[in-house]
């Protein structure tokens, strides 16, 4: 009797151990080419301008009343050429003709795809007040993604970093 009580225990603690009960539901995004997953469910992605697409969190926000945005601006080698812009003037037009701001921000780096990219983080106060991160992340055949992350004071700045690395860190071509 014991030895069958002892064996249900084993057998129970095994299964605990390879179905754990409250794993945290991963989403998956693609946008241009690219991979990524999050643990919030983000919006489909639409188009927000010429080779950009954007997501909104919580998914079926209103315009304007989202409390975090991705926007992705795909730049192939072809429009950087015609562009004739390196990284940073690439990171100045993404954010403003994406974000709407010309002003400096302070450098940040962080990590996507397993690559340490330095990118700005700002605070911009018109239309609301929201915080800014802005990176320019190179694919392997050479073109350019420019990521722009807003966030909105309604979602904790740790909790959007904490997003922003989430999908840094599970980004793949």
């Amino acid at each position: 009797m014991i030895k069958k009580i002892m064996m249900t225990c084993v057998v129970l603690g095994i299964i605990a151990i390879i179905c754990p009960v409250n794993a945290e539901k991963k989403f998956s995004y693609s946008l241009h080419g690219v991979t990524f997953e999050t643990r919030v469910e983000f919006s489909s992605p639409a188009e927000a301008g010429t080779d950009a697409l954007a997501m909104v969190y919580p998914k079926d926000s209103p315009p304007g009343e989202e409390k975090m945005s991705i926007t992705a601006v795909l730049y192939t080698r072809d429009t950087q050429k015609l562009m004739g812009m390196s990284d940073p003037g690439l990171l100045n037009y993404t954010k403003s003709v994406f974000m709407g701001t010309a002003a400096s921000g302070k450098t940040i780096e962080r990590a996507f795809a397993g690559m340490s990219v330095k990118g700005e983080m700002l605070e911009k106060k018109i239309p609301s007040p929201s915080m800014i991160e802005v990176f320019i992340v190179t694919l392997l055949k050479g073109g350019k993604i420019g990521f722009c992350f807003k966030y909105t004071k309604e979602i904790r700045i740790e909790e959007a970093q904490k997003i922003i690395a989430e999908i840094g860190a599970t980004l793949k071509e």
